[in-house]
């Protein structure tokens, strides 16, 4: 009768249990329930937030583990006469133990379709007050997102980013997490793979999260600029906050070319910059660049214009003892060797406008140059140099006089494809030429005028009885200390340049 009663007595626990346990998954997997949680969160988020939150549908998951699924996430800020929210998530699951959950404690979130606005300057929202144990995230991940920068000012064009995959471990609004990212560069194209720390997190201010790491950029397509092409490796370390990132860098490019020539140089730069990561735009400290065998060195910005899709760079430009047939490949169309070879020195702001132009048709360029070493790869050139020195010298027949070097200076302009000299001097020993005109890039043809002056008098640029004969004009030519002063003209292009002698200025003595 006891035993009876025992097994009575479980079967009504057992029952008991089985209806509360079943009671329990009615009230889980009821509407009522799924409201409830919804509300918390929204609550909850609203609060972390400062913003109004809204849900398109919640869900409960029981099995295999504790999960809150949800769809058409938005936050918008409270303060903010945009519409748009600056948090939006098309499909999200929360997962965890149900006692995690309780204590603020989830295992995991996901979000598919995060697109995060990043307004910069928007300010003026009351901070914040968080517990002191706010909730704990063990892993977040981002798959399929994108992150909008928008500029302060309403006429630049926001900057987009690509998030292929983000995770972050370990986080919480009011900590430091860890994350790894993979991120679509824009402009080069290129696949970024970061990581690092961030946060805490500012909600009222996310321009002041604190954030560090590095980086490794790979397959980097230059052609991606217009006007340019090869490709592009990167890598580096960054530390900061997300409007003021300090960044250490090397950058390579085997292949690097202007498209109007399509030469390649490789290229190489080592930098320091701060950029804006609300912005993207970018104060470079100190550039270290390799063109080829030359050193240059550049200091400016990368900023962002009003209405403009991409940054203009502004620059200033130095180098020393620079190979200038590097820059000249650069420049130069076909596989022949450059014109000419010697060493460059260089002083020259670089302004690079964005437009749909090739770079060398808006690059502009101001400053000053001077070529030392000077020697022309082209014997028929160098043949014409040799021979203006000799004559120059007075001694047109002195064959040792050959391989001359020579000597180039002067101040320059760059502007919509057009190098305009103002004051160009070239020289070799016993002969000078003064020059003034313009250099069309496109089409590779020049037009200067100057003087040609000669150590030598007229009469001793030639022998025999062309010398005895010219002896009488001697003087027409004499002037301003050189023994002859001819005018001229140069046309052509560079590898075939035309020589003119302009008669009419010998006799107006201008």
């Amino acid at each position: 009768m006891r035993k009876s009663r025992v097994v009575g007595m479980a079967a009504v626990a057992a029952g008991s249990v089985a209806l509360l346990f079943g009671a329990s998954i009615l009230a889980l997997r009821s509407t009522w329930t799924s409201n409830y949680v919804e509300r918390r969160a929204i609550s909850f988020l609203e609060a972390r937030l400062n913003a109004r939150v809204e849900v398109g549908t919640i869900e409960l998951i029981l099995y295999p583990s504790l999960a809150v699924m949800g769809t058409e996430f938005r936050a918008t800020r409270r303060d903010s006469s945009e519409s748009v929210p600056f948090v939006a998530i098309d499909r999200f699951q929360i997962s965890g133990s149900p006692w995690a959950l309780w204590r603020r404690h989830v295992s995991s979130i996901e979000l598919d379709g995060l697109e995060l606005r990043i307004v910069r300057g928007a300010s003026g929202q009351p901070a914040m007050t968080r517990p002191k144990n706010d909730v704990l995230v063990d892993r977040v991940v981002v798959r399929n997102g994108r992150l909008v920068i928008v500029p302060r000012n309403p006429q630049k064009v926001p900057l987009e980013f690509a998030l292929h995959e983000v995770s972050v471990t370990d986080f919480g609004f009011d900590r430091s997490s860890t994350y790894a990212a993979q991120i679509t560069n824009p402009k080069p194209t290129a696949l970024i793979q970061a990581e690092g720390h961030i946060g805490p997190w500012d909600a009222t201010d996310f321009a002041t999260t604190p954030l560090d790491g590095v980086y490794l950029l790979a397959n980097g397509d230059l052609g991606t600029i217009k006007g340019i092409g090869g490709a592009l490796e990167s890598s580096g370390k960054f530390a900061g906050v997300l409007e003021r990132i300090r960044v250490e860098g090397t950058t390579t490019s085997r292949d690097f070319q202007l498209k109007m020539a399509g030469n390649a140089v490789p290229l190489e730069t080592q930098y320091v910059a701060i950029v804006d990561g609300t912005s993207g735009d970018t104060i470079l400290e100190q550039v270290n660049a390799t063109l080829g065998s030359s050193r240059l060195t550049a200091r400016g910005s990368i900023a962002s214009m009003p209405g403009a899709k991409a940054r203009a760079i502004s620059l200033r430009v130095t180098a020393d003892d620079a190979r200038f047939e590097d820059l000249l490949r650069l420049a130069i169309k076909g596989d022949a060797d450059p014109p000419m070879r010697g060493l460059l020195n260089l002083d020259t702001s670089f302004v690079l406008p964005p437009s749909d132009e090739d770079i060398p048709l808006r690059l502009d360029l101001n400053g000053t140059f001077s070529i030392a070493q000077g020697q022309f790869t082209s014997d028929a050139v160098q043949d014409k140099v040799d021979a203006l020195s000799r004559r120059g010298r007075g001694q047109p027949k002195n064959q040792n006089v050959n391989n001359v070097l020579s000597a180039f200076g002067g101040t320059f302009a760059l502007e919509k494809g057009v190098l305009s000299l103002p004051r160009l001097q070239f020289s070799v020993n016993g002969a000078r030429v003064d020059l003034a005109g313009n250099y069309r890039l496109p089409t590779e043809t020049m037009a200067f005028r100057g003087t040609l002056s000669l150590d030598a008098p007229v009469s001793k640029t030639v022998t025999g009885f062309k010398s005895i004969l010219l002896k009488a004009v001697d003087p027409l030519f004499r002037r301003n200390g050189a023994g002859t002063q001819i005018p001229i003209a140069i046309t052509g292009t560079v590898a075939k340049p035309a020589f003119k002698v302009e008669a009419r200025r010998i006799f107006s003595r201008k």
